[in-house]
């Protein structure tokens, strides 16, 4: 009779010590950008994982809305792998073509040229507002 009692001693040791835990390895990230100090209207944000800081995960995608505001997902999921990522910002074509307008910097383009990276935190909203300024 005492051979059942020590798998439930040994199940409650590891849960006491931690083993076990379930521990959150995903969180959500939404945000807002802005163009000259005014919500980038239309656009596209993607977090690409930065594999030199160990993160191995799949690229997040988010379409801007017309209010600047941002919430990744990817094949309609909206949990993001925690980890380091490579940011990368595109306007939505034909929005800042205009004569005197400063142009959108088209290294915001690429995530490896942008110098946006962000840590995505487990288990948390993260929100990260990306204000982009360009002077003449």
């Amino acid at each position: 009779m005492r051979r059942p009692a020590i798998p439930l001693l040994i199940a409650g040791i590891l849960l006491a010590s931690g083993c076990g835990k379930n521990e959150p390895s995903s969180a959500t990230v939404k945000g807002a950008v802005t163009f000259q100090g005014r919500p980038l209207a239309g656009g596209l944000v993607v977090f690409a994982p930065d594999r030199d800081r160990g993160n191995t995960g799949k690229p997040w995608t988010a379409t801007v809305g017309p209010d600047g505001w941002y919430r990744l997902s990817a094949d309609g999921a909206s949990q993001v792998a925690a980890g380091w990522y490579r940011v990368a910002i595109a306007e939505a074509p034909g929005t800042y073509d205009e004569p005197g307008r400063p142009r959108f910097p088209a290294a915001l383009r690429r995530p490896d040229r942008a110098g946006l990276d962000r840590e995505v935190l487990a288990g948390q909203e993260n929100v990260f507002h990306f204000e982009i300024e360009v002077t003449e």
